[in-house]
């Protein structure tokens, strides 16, 4: 942004400086600056600002909306690719297995036909997306874990005889409670784990009636290579490529934002929640490809830490506006200047390149004297942002040089280190579900094991969270199934093939919407058993009471047996996040721009912080967690990290600019006295005390008159960001999420 230093000595000293004593003993001002908390209630966590949430949309606007937002779920095809190379995996497999049925006595094609497309399609889904060289190697892995498990069960099922439908449940007791053990060790093995419940179930019906003995572990390598040349072999997109793809979408949304923010069509505060929640939905994309590009990345773009600041910067564009008066607002926006400051800001944006100075800061900046404190200061908060932008939209190394971080390997013995809690829990819940299918004798009881496995989580909040979305889904997939089973009654063929081209739907729903895919599995597992085995439809209402009872079995034992809350974690995780934003803070302003190992420390700690709050707000209140009801930690959280990062780049602007400035000591000691009570306050909290968080320093403010507009500007941003940080640590001490988990550890910061 340029310094326009002869428009500011034409602006008379006097009456910036009264613009600073308005600021200084204005009412309004601070609480412009210091929202009351109720403003803060009802908040959608993916929102940045500190307002409430504005009522409902027009319907055709909101259902526009969730058609586009479709396209954020996987804009670099990632998912989907993958999904149609487990479709491939399935089908090759399938049919490699019918074919080799053929050349055997006594076993059945079909049976082949399921075990090896089963272990195929397993393989590719405990494998997450990652480099070629990643991917085999985990494949590999798997494929070793699933011939062994096969093997096993191929034996036992073929020594037990007639008594083999028997031996193979109370088996896949012992084998879900391995596989839930495993989970402790985490990583591969917590994936492993998880394969081996889940696929003993092939085991059980793949050996009735009678065992296909080594047959079994045989399709099991046949599968795994199947999966493996698929998903190694056929084309999928250059990493390259995607990246860039993913970095333009990106890009766009944010040029798109920032227009519709200069407009004043994001003042909803529903549709800026919805349209920033789709920036962070791409902008997670953008991690992901940027992680696939690996350590020396042969092309120039946006990091993913890059896309956070400029959310921020955008974040503070569209909530200045909103606080605009209207004829403030009316007056600004209908400026030549700074239309052309949007114009340019946005085309280098979408470009990548750096605008000129001149572009982003044509005079319309400088603060007037006509308009009231309040809009002037905003227009300074604009000011500051658009510079911001300005330096962040050139592209560079999308990945950023931070430091590899030392692997915190376990010193203790695997045995130690296996979750035996949860091992029993699956185990027993596990057992109860066979019992209640022989007792009643449930026509598909595995459906009830089954659900048990999928629920059952390491922490009882996840384990809540996970059952309602199960259950819900499983309900809404067969009543759709149910519902056009008359119209395609006629024509199976159409059936097998509904079936198989909604393989890659699922696999791009599995992670971010397991409720969707839970419901598309459902309905695919009744077209499926309609189509190959001829059930009538009212017999595949058992899905949906076996999956609730599961569900129940699984929920039940959770909360009586060995129960993991998550209010022991998410202490140790504030604390953990509370010193990561710390730490942020006292990095050193002169190494501020490639320093991003505290800027990372920052963001994965809030990440984590707000997925175990997720999970205690799931055992304290299930439904209010789904409803949104009971968020307000989630936003503190996120607004906190949005606004140490904001309130650091703006003083470390300001040092620069000090440094500068002969005369300028103090100012530099009222920014470091600034810098130095905002520390103590996480010093006070982390040391769990209950002094009063005090504005003392609030009551002094520097006379600028006369500096140049950066400094300014900065300044402003500086004090206002700061006074943002208080206030977010003040409420996260009077939250009553906050105040229960922390009730032993902080009840005297809290009372």
């Amino acid at each position: 942004m340029a310094t326009d230093k002869g428009a500011l000595r034409s602006t008379p000293g006097d009456e910036f400086r009264l613009f600073l004593c308005c600021n200084r003993y204005s009412a309004a001002f601070w609480d412009l600056l210091l929202p009351d908390s109720d403003r803060l209630k009802g908040l959608d966590k993916k929102t940045n600002d500190l307002t409430p949430a504005v009522h409902v949309r027009p319907m055709l606007q909101k259902l526009f909306h969730t058609l586009s937002r479709l396209l954020t779920y996987d804009p670099g095809a990632l998912r989907l690719v993958r999904g149609v190379h487990l479709m491939l995996t399935v089908l090759v497999a399938a049919a490699l297995g019918h074919m080799a049925g053929g050349f055997v006595e006594n076993v059945s094609g079909f049976k082949l036909a399921v075990l090896a497309a089963a272990a195929g399609a397993h393989c590719l889904i405990f494998t997450p997306v990652a480099t070629r060289r990643q991917e085999i190697a985990s494949l590999t892995a798997m494929a070793g874990v699933l011939v062994l498990l096969f093997s096993i069960g191929g034996l036992a099922g073929t020594l037990a005889g007639a008594s083999g439908s028997l031996v193979l449940q109370l088996i896949w007791v012992a084998v879900i409670a391995l596989g839930f053990a495993l989970d402790g060790i985490g990583g591969f093995w917590q994936r492993a784990g998880r394969m081996m419940a889940i696929c003993w179930l092939f085991v059980i019906m793949g050996s009735l009636p009678s065992s296909p003995g080594i047959w079994m572990p045989a399709m099991a390598v046949l599968g795994a290579v199947v999966a493996m040349a698929i998903r190694v072999g056929v084309w999928r997109p250059s990493t390259e490529k995607t990246y860039l793809r993913v970095e333009a979408a990106n890009r766009e949304a944010m040029a798109g934002f920032l227009n519709l923010a200069a407009t004043g069509l994001l003042e909803d505060r529903q549709s800026a929640a919805a349209a920033m929640a789709d920036l962070a939905a791409l902008r997670g994309e953008l991690r992901l490809c940027t992680q696939l590009l690996g350590a020396k990345p042969s092309v120039r773009g946006l990091s993913p830490e890059n896309a956070t600041m400029i959310e921020l910067a955008l974040e503070v564009v569209r909530d200045a506006l909103a606080h605009l008066t209207k004829s403030g607002k009316v007056r600004l926006t209908s400026t030549p200047t700074f239309k052309n400051s949007v114009d340019e800001l946005a085309a280098a944006l979408k470009s990548g390149s750096v605008p000129k100075s001149e572009d982003c800061g044509k005079g319309w900046e400088i603060p007037d004297t006509d308009l009231p404190v309040s809009d002037q200061f905003q227009i300074l908060r604009i000011a500051q942002a658009f510079k911001r932008l300005s330096a962040l939209s050139r592209r560079g190394s999308p990945v950023p040089k931070i430091p590899p971080a030392a692997a915190e390997l376990s010193k203790a013995a695997w045995l130690t280190r296996l979750s035996w809690p949860l091992a029993l829990q699956a185990g027993v819940a596990a057992a109860i579900g066979y019992g209640l299918g022989v007792y009643f004798q449930l026509s598909h009881a595995y459906w009830v094991t089954l659900t048990i496995v999928i629920v059952l989580s390491n922490t009882l909040g996840t384990t809540v969270q996970r059952t309602i979305q199960r259950s819900l889904g499983t309900a809404a997939g067969v009543v759709v199934a149910m519902a056009v089973d008359p119209l395609l009654s006629s024509v199976p063929e159409f059936r097998i093939g509904l079936v198989v081209v909604s393989i890659p739907v699922v696999i791009v729903f599995m992670e971010r919407n397991y409720a969707v895919a839970s419901g598309i599995i459902s309905f695919l597992v009744v077209m499926g058993l309609q189509t190959l085995e001829d059930l009538p439809i009212l017999e595949l209402w058992s899905r949906l009471y076996d999956t609730l009872i599961g569900a129940g079995i699984g929920l039940g034992v959770a909360f009586v047996l060995f129960p993991k809350r998550s209010d022991t974690g998410i202490r140790a995780l504030a604390a953990d996040y509370l010193s990561a934003c710390k730490d942020y803070l006292r990095t050193d302003g002169a190494r501020a721009k490639d320093d991003w190992g505290d800027f990372s420390a920052l963001r994965v700690s809030a990440g984590k912080l707000v997925t175990t709050a997720s999970a205690y707000r799931a055992e304290q209140a299930p439904w209010s967690s789904f409803s949104g009801a009971a968020n307000r930690l989630d936003v503190l959280v996120i607004v906190l990290a949005d606004y140490v990062v904001l309130y650091h780049q703006a003083r470390t602007a300001v040092e620069q600019e000090l440094s500068m400035v002969p005369d300028a000591v103090d100012l530099q000691k009222l920014a470091y006295r600034l810098n130095t009570r905002i520390l103590s306050v996480f010093d006070e909290i982390l040391a769990e005390r209950g002094t009063e968080i005090a504005d003392d320093w609030l009551a002094v403010l520097p006379d600028l008159a006369g500096k140049d507009t950066d400094l300014i500007t900065d300044w402003v941003a500086m004090l206002y960001h700061a006074r943002k940080v208080i206030y977010c640590l003040n409420a996260l001490k009077e939250d009553n999420l906050w105040s229960l988990a922390f009730e032993t550890s902080m009840a005297p910061a809290v009372r």
